[in-house]
């Protein structure tokens, strides 16, 4: 194996492009507490090859698990990641990819194998949540652990209050919102671009059994820079499934924004206010040194 390049794609692993053989990988290294991903990634890959067409989602060739790490080798998605190529001259478009994007996401989300909700756990099993508010509160208990050790209690508070805002409105959808397979945090990094147009999602480190709108909600907060943008990926959706909920996506972009405080504050990672946060003087607030 030789190393060619190392990279940053993906938070709590090591990845490089490797030669191998004859061929290039994306090669992905995990330790300790990540030990699992590389058969996590390579399980929800391969289920997606197997059940539906996805051209935009690389292909897994292996993962090996040794005694202190595990790897993976996937395909290499030409091009550059979104927040690189933003960051370069801020000439491309969303709308650019939308299409393409709304697709490949719907083809993620057709994947249905699974009647409960909950996150695909070490061993390759499901968490076993029957509603999707269950879900949610097992996010907010796993949340306040983080919380207690770096937030004061009026800040505290305010979480509370929105936590408890979500769960009253989701309470109300409970008996309709089924399982389906979510890629989970989607953002620019993992978002791959190639002469302007879309050339592959990658790292579905997150992925897990919520809902549709729980996808639409990361791009929403994470990706996309008004609701402009928003807009013509909701409405590229709508068109292949009109049971997408606006709604529900603008709610649970609290449990979004809930996700990334507990990101910044356990592992200093800076991640940028979105442009609808619910959350903006309290994310002002910490300081990533």
């Amino acid at each position: 194996m030789k190393i060619k390049k190392e990279i940053l794609n993906g938070l709590r692993c090591k990845t490089f492009i490797i030669e191998e053989g004859q061929n290039d990988y994306l090669y992905q290294e995990y330790e300790d507490s990540t030990y699992y991903q590389a058969k996590k990634k390579y399980d929800v890959i391969k289920k997606i090859k197997n059940n539906t067409t996805a051209e935009f989602i690389p292909d897994v060739y292996k993962y090996i698990n040794y005694p202190n790490k595990s790897v993976l080798y996937t395909q290499i998605m030409p091009g550059e990641s979104l927040d690189k190529l933003e960051n370069k001259d801020g000439k491309f478009k969303f709308s650019n990819i939308t299409k393409d994007l709304a697709v490949t996401l719907h083809n993620i989300h057709s994947v249905k194998d699974n009647k409960y909700f909950g996150w695909i756990t070490d061993d390759g099993c499901i968490d076993k949540y029957e509603k999707f508010s269950q879900f949610l509160k097992s996010e907010f208990i796993r949340f306040q652990k983080i919380y207690e050790k770096y937030l004061s209690k009026e800040d505290i508070d305010e979480i509370c209050k929105k936590e408890s805002e979500l769960l009253n409105f989701i309470s109300k959808c409970d008996d309709y919102l089924k399982p389906q397979l979510t890629w989970f945090d989607i953002n620019p990094s993992n978002i791959i671009i190639n002469n302007n147009k879309l050339s592959g999602i990658v790292d579905p480190g997150g992925a897990k059994y919520t809902i549709k709108e729980l996808d639409l909600a990361f791009i929403r907060m994470e990706v996309c820079k008004n609701d402009e943008e928003f807009k013509t990926l909701y409405n590229e959706y709508k068109t292949i499934d009109s049971s997408l909920n606006m709604e529900i996506i603008k709610k649970l972009s609290i449990l979004v924004e809930l996700d990334d405080i507990a990101i910044r504050l356990q592992d200093r990672i800076f991640i940028p206010i979105p442009y609808c946060s619910n959350f903006k003087e309290l994310i002002e607030k910490i300081h990533i040194n």
